[in-house]
């Protein structure tokens, strides 16, 4: 139930990422008219593909060392470049061909990777620093 719970709440943010730089690139970078109602299923799905990603790449049934872990997050954000780049470029999300717009989609994805990375990070301090404090207080309780 807890990885549930964290894929869920992984899948929000990575969605909300994708919604905000959607409306940034439809609206500033390159203004359209229309919004095709398709592209609200493709970002779905490859939010979706990034999330079950992280869940790949990081080990849940164990701890990792420092360097680990920065060598799974680099690992991590080249695979979400490679996944989003390549879907964005078959779903016609921007111009390959484009050197603006590559470099936009980059800029695009080390923000939402970055915010995410951060969130869940903060995240997991806080549980275990509240698990933590909740175990002194039933070991105080014991005693």
């Amino acid at each position: 139930m807890r990885r549930l719970k964290h894929l869920f709440h992984t899948y929000t943010m990575v969605m909300t990422g994708v919604v905000f730089a959607t409306a940034l690139f439809t609206t500033v970078i390159n203004p359209v008219e229309l919004v095709e109602s398709a592209l609200l299923w493709q970002m779905a799905l490859i939010s979706g593909l990034c999330t079950l990603m992280s869940q790949i790449v990081f080990p849940w049934k164990r701890e990792m060392g420092r360097v680990e872990a920065i060598v799974r997050t680099l690992i991590h954000y080249v695979l979400i470049n490679v996944v989003v780049l390549g879907s964005g470029a078959w779903f016609e999300w921007y111009n390959p061909s484009r050197f603006g717009s590559v470099v936009s989609m980059i800029l695009a994805i080390a923000v939402i990777f970055g915010g995410v990375t951060v969130i869940s990070w903060k995240k997991g301090k806080w549980e275990a620093a509240e698990m933590n404090r909740r175990l002194e207080e039933y070991q105080k309780k014991e005693c």
